[in-house]
């Protein structure tokens, strides 16, 4: 496996992490609104991006490192 595509394979996996830490709130937030009626304070976002992103965040990490590796996990 080249170093490139190690690259792209580690980066790829770091951002499907990052778009998953990003879109917990979002569905936090929508779901709220739909059942209560209206949208909660906005810290309730970022205290929910940072202690479920963080915890995305480090138990992804060897995922992610696996994938700059280049070692195959799908087995």
């Amino acid at each position: 496996m080249t170093w490139m595509r190690r690259a792209f394979s580690g980066l790829r996996r770091l951002f499907i992490v990052l778009a998953l830490i990003l879109c917990l709130p979002a569905a936090y937030g929508l779901i709220t609104w739909l059942s209560l009626g209206r949208a909660p304070p906005t810290q309730v976002y970022i205290f929910l991006a940072a202690g479920l992103g963080a915890y995305v965040l480090a138990t992804s990490l060897g995922w992610i490192f696996v994938g700059f590796k280049g070692e195959d996990d799908s087995s």
